[in-house]
């Protein structure tokens, strides 16, 4: 069935916990406004630039259709035509309402955590909305205020998982929030008897599709950073949870063990980190496209044995679920 997203960003405007949660969002992507319009709202304050929400989206929307290309407030990649002329072509795709609309729904209904925003598309709106709910009751998700920033407690996540560390990079806390969603997947089917009977009769697959993933789901994530705004798309979801979360999902296993082993290779102290967090991320990158970068693996892994032999010889931290990873490899 296809989605009117103009439509339902309305509706997701029309609760007040929403509008707060979107203005944070929208004032991040809108941020290289510094004259014109949207400035003026911001300066005015937060609360302002929550009421003065739908008039800044209409803005956004028929400044796109009027230059007839879309903009970094719309689409997080795209530099204008003057600031790099040669990489614009004659006769490129026109923006049409509806896509800047799925855009702007997209982003801002998102989950965010600073500059990131994760979000799924293609996928029934009513599961995520009601992950968004249980993350709200849980206090796990902090609505934002005038001097509070809000977004998601890693740490709640984190603990929940029963990790103790885990990189907060790009891809880093995607993998994170990705493994938080099923963890509350894994619930819902427990409770929902169609579900659950669903589960026993068909299996996994079929228990995804009828709760609204089906194999055209897809993971984006934006990061809204002022000086580099990004925007990656990773298709083919409901095959990664499949993978990565089937044992978890199916109660062949109580742990998540893909995030246990990965939080037990990544080094946090602070002659290690930077350096293991880049070559996590770059490994989880991959890892979201559907590929295993076993140099990458190794590098971790010798990594990690290094700083447990030089740093920690009395009481090392051992590597966790390593033959369960392997075994999901294959």
């Amino acid at each position: 069935m296809k989605q009117d997203y103009q439509v339902l960003l309305e509706d997701f405007l029309k609760d007040k916990r929403n509008r707060r949660y979107a203005a944070v969002i929208l004032n991040k992507l809108t941020s290289q406004h510094r004259h014109g319009v949207i400035a003026e709202i911001r300066n005015k304050g937060f609360y302002s630039f929550v009421e003065e929400l739908e008039r800044i989206i209409d803005y956004l929307v028929n400044d796109s259709i009027k230059k007839r290309r879309y903009t970094a407030s719309i689409l997080p990649t795209m530099i204008s035509p003057q600031q790099a002329p040669n990489f614009w072509f004659k006769n490129e795709k026109e923006p049409t309402k509806e896509e800047i609309y799925r855009l702007l729904y997209i982003i801002l209904t998102g989950l965010y955590r600073g500059n990131l925003v994760i979000n799924l598309d293609n996928i029934d709106s009513l599961l995520i909305s009601d992950f968004r709910e249980w993350l709200i009751s849980k206090e796990t998700l902090i609505l934002p205020e005038e001097k509070v920033a809000g977004g998601l407690d890693t740490s709640k996540i984190m603990s929940e998982l029963n990790i103790r560390s885990f990189p907060l990079s790009e891809f880093g806390f995607t993998l994170l929030l990705s493994s938080y969603f099923s963890k509350w997947l894994k619930e819902e089917i427990k409770m929902k008897t169609e579900w659950k009977q669903k589960m026993e009769e068909l299996g996994l697959p079929s228990t995804l599709s009828d709760a609204g993933i089906n194999d055209t789901a897809t993971l984006i994530v934006c990061n809204l950073h002022r000086q580099k705004k990004e925007m990656h798309i990773f298709s083919r979801f409901k095959e990664f949870i499949l993978r990565w979360y089937g044992d978890f999902l199916r109660n062949k296993t109580e742990s998540i063990d893909l995030i246990l082993f990965l939080s037990s290779i990544y080094v946090r102290h602070k002659d290690y980190r930077e350096i293991s967090e880049k070559m996590m991320d770059k490994f989880i990158y991959y890892l979201l496209r559907g590929s295993i970068s076993g140099e990458l693996l190794v590098n971790l892994v010798n990594l990690k044995v290094k700083y447990e032999l030089k740093e920690r010889k009395g009481s090392p931290y051992p590597i966790q679920k390593v033959r369960e990873f392997l075994r999901m490899i294959y």
